[in-house]
């Protein structure tokens, strides 16, 4: 009896298998793209604190040349010469140096200067009409600043590699390191909108001389750079570059943001210190940048206070009356 040839039997996959599969596939897929994200993320995150890291070091190298002084965090010249109500007042006097060498040695540390100090008239940045950032610095704002050789005259040490917008300069310094009278060496005159951290009687509390290294009594917890995002303020109504240092208000009990941290990684702030390590500060409310949407918004979270305890640990919060020269 011959025997009958073996069959195989198949069966196609019903549509309800394929779905599942398709389904599999996709979650896969998604697991694989958010992986991938994070993985960027980290990276340009580790880029970003990179170039913070060379920036605390130009930091270190030009005060080793000048005599332990540091960059000045300003970008450009002040309206009007604040040094006179400082320094008439013996209260306030600073190293007891005339008014007009004090000018001169905080525009010679500017370490980016958007304005030429001979010819105000020949901005170092210019005013984009054609759809591109307003106030967008020009290269010569970077060359011509105090940072420009410690930073090998790279204009991508000034960006942050995160930053989506098309300006060169991200980072900006923190605004009370490197100044001879106090943050910005800018004094807001009372009434002022939104109020001043250096107005009288808080001005006594603030006003503290950081010029040069040896002013730094915690360099390992002291703000040296942060990336800045300078959004549009109904006194502002520009944006594009980060006008002089950061600041956010020094009295831990007031929540005046003066400016806005980079939130373009909605995980963390990153920032340098001045003793060239780095350090990021984690972002509690993934709605943060909603919240702090131009300069002066008033907003209390644990990044504000933590900034506020990174401006300059071990003399801001021992400042009192009795603790003013003379």
């Amino acid at each position: 009896m011959p025997l009958k040839p073996l069959t195989t039997m198949t069966r196609a996959f019903t549509i309800i298998e394929l779905m599942v599969v398709v389904a599999i596939l996709a979650a896969l897929a998604a697991l694989v793209l958010v992986g991938v994200q994070r993985l960027d993320a980290s990276a340009m995150s580790a880029a970003d604190l990179a170039r913070q890291r060379q920036i605390s070091h130009a930091q270190s190298k030009f005060a080793a040349d000048h005599e332990g002084r540091l960059f000045h965090p300003r970008t450009e010249i002040w309206a009007t010469d604040p040094y006179p109500q400082f320094v008439s007042d013996p209260m306030y006097a600073v190293e007891g140096r005339h008014i007009d060498a004090l000018y001169k040695d905080a525009i010679d540390r500017f370490w980016v200067r958007d304005y030429n100090p001979d010819s105000p008239d020949l901005p170092r940045r210019l005013v984009a009409l054609d759809g591109g950032d307003f106030n967008a610095e020009l290269p010569k704002a970077l060359s011509d600043g105090a940072a420009w050789d410690y930073l090998d005259g790279s204009v991508d040490a000034y960006r942050s590699p995160m930053d989506p917008s098309t300006r060169i300069r991200s980072y900006s310094l923190n605004g009370f390191v490197g100044v001879n009278v106090c943050a910005e060496d800018f004094y807001w005159p009372s009434g002022s909108t939104p109020p001043g951290p250096f107005t009288e009687p808080d001005f006594v509390k603030y006003a503290v001389p950081c010029a040069t290294s040896m002013s730094i009594k915690q360099p390992a917890k002291t703000m040296c750079s942060i990336a800045e995002d300078d959004p549009a303020g109904a006194n502002m109504g520009m944006v594009g570059f980060n006008h002089s240092g950061f600041l956010v208000h020094p009295d831990q009990d007031t929540y005046v943001w003066y400016d806005i941290p980079a939130l373009w990684d909605p995980n963390r702030i990153n920032i340098s210190n001045m003793d060239g390590s780095t350090h990021s500060i984690r972002v509690s409310d993934p709605d943060l940048g909603d919240k702090l949407f131009e300069h002066g918004v008033v907003h209390q979270c644990p990044e504000l206070l933590e900034l506020q305890q990174r401006l300059l640990p071990g003399v801001l919060e021992f400042r009192t009356q009795d603790d003013l020269p003379g």
